[in-house]
């Protein structure tokens, strides 16, 4: 099985600039859409020629520690000189049977895998520990490439100091089906989901719980080739409305607008993920009865192995005293990512009051001009008032100088004519 590491989605397409009902933004038809899908599928199918001649390398290997024959199956590489196998269940008819868990031990591996065996191999649930690396896979065994596996799986990495969890649960890729995969992190506010063929994904980011991103959901389309989008892909936002565009290879070349139709399948391809995540949650649970009932098998005082140290094969009756102390180092992180969260809210809160204040002094400042305009034209309309006074007052006076020009004028009616 390949492990994603921590694939999260904030460095994906930003979609957030403009609204696709802008008249400016070209719609697009089905018919183009499909061009990358349909040349995806195309490749998909003749990959599937070669994945149906395929199968799971699977090796019949002893285990050390058994004297009669009690063959067991397992899908790593056996023959190489420090590999060594274990079984402490019992045995019937040459292979392993019954309730029990194999180790599988290397110089640089260290595997577990608890189960109700038959005939060599898990028969239904298991429960598998990659303890070196920090992986548990808990779900449905299946032995063959036609039959997808429902699974959680979840990565505990401790590394430099940095503690990262991740849990995966869905059903693998078969020769007929694609995969269907559900990722959460603790530490990250986003959950991604994945539905993956051979030679590409579709890939969707639930980002409603990210405070700091305007995000709520994305769909796009992923080359596995070369880990970049490649395809038609959407935003949609919290405030409301969808962003679109078209990715070449990782570049968002436009922004395009998508038919509803679009949008109905990647609510399709969303609602098929969670269906086969919830089967595999429910495959943990009972792969994890299992367990219980191997732990109330071998942890006993009076339970001991010869074949490695006892204090290591029971390991697993002190889980719970191991996840309390996961918990102490996951609440601490929280914790601490919580004080990021708040420095970051409180810087946000500071820059939306000085945007706040500068909005107001923009504000007051146009108020202002507008008060001096208003002055100003109120000075203008007294000037031109004065204007208007003096002018009426010369016409007036102009007047009464006629009147007084007349009242001397001699009144000779037949020369003067009115």
């Amino acid at each position: 099985m390949k492990i994603s590491k921590y694939s999260l989605l904030v460095s994906s397409i930003y979609l957030l600039s403009g609204c696709v009902s802008q008249p400016s933004i070209p719609k697009v038809e089905e018919a183009e859409i499909a061009k990358y899908e349909k040349a995806y599928m195309a490749e998909y199918e003749r990959i599937k020629i070669e994945m149906a001649s395929s199968k799971i390398n699977k090796t019949w290997v002893q285990p050390k520690n058994k004297k009669e024959e009690c063959k067991v199956k397992s899908a790593f590489q056996t023959n190489k000189p420090d590999y060594s196998l274990f079984w402490d269940g019992e045995c019937k008819d040459g292979y392993a049977e019954g309730l029990g868990s194999t180790f599988e031990i290397e110089q640089f591996s260290n595997r577990q895998e608890i189960a109700i065996f038959k005939k060599g191999e898990p028969d239904t649930y298991r429960v598998f520990f990659n303890h070196l690396d920090g992986i548990t896979n808990e779900g449905e065994y299946s032995n063959s490439v036609d039959k997808p596996a429902h699974y959680v799986l979840t990565i505990v990495d401790e590394k430099n100091n940095d503690l990262k969890i991740s849990y995966d649960f869905g059903v693998d890729m078969s020769n007929d089906s694609p995969a269907m995969r559900m990722q959460t992190y603790p530490f990250y506010d986003v959950v991604e989901y994945f539905k993956v063929y051979p030679n590409f994904s579709y890939v969707i980011a639930d980002l409603t719980k990210n405070e700091f991103d305007n995000r709520g959901y994305e769909f796009n389309i992923k080359d596995n080739k070369n880990g970049k989008f490649n395809g038609y892909g959407f935003a949609t936002m919290k405030k409301g409305g969808r962003n679109a565009g078209e990715m070449v290879n990782g570049t968002l070349v436009r922004s395009v607008q998508l038919p509803q139709s679009y949008f109905d399948k990647a609510n399709s391809i969303f609602s098929e993920i969670k269906h086969h995540a919830n089967i595999a949650l429910e495959a943990q649970k009972k792969a994890l009865i299992i367990k219980e009932k191997y732990k109330k098998k071998i942890c006993q005082d009076s339970i001991k192995v010869d074949f490695m140290d006892n204090n290591e094969y029971k390991a697993i009756c002190k889980e719970d005293e191991k996840f309390a102390q996961l918990k102490t180092k996951i609440d601490a992180k929280l914790a601490q990512i919580e004080q990021q969260k708040q420095a970051k809210r409180q810087q946000q809160n500071e820059q939306r009051l000085i945007q706040a204040k500068e909005a107001e002094a923009i504000a007051a400042q146009r108020r202002a001009a507008a008060a001096e305009e208003a002055n100003n034209q109120a000075a203008w309309d007294g000037f031109n008032q004065s204007l208007q006074n003096m002018n009426n007052n010369m016409q007036m006076q102009q007047l009464n100088n006629n009147l007084m020009q007349y009242n001397l004028m001699p009144k000779r009616y037949d020369v003067y004519l009115h």
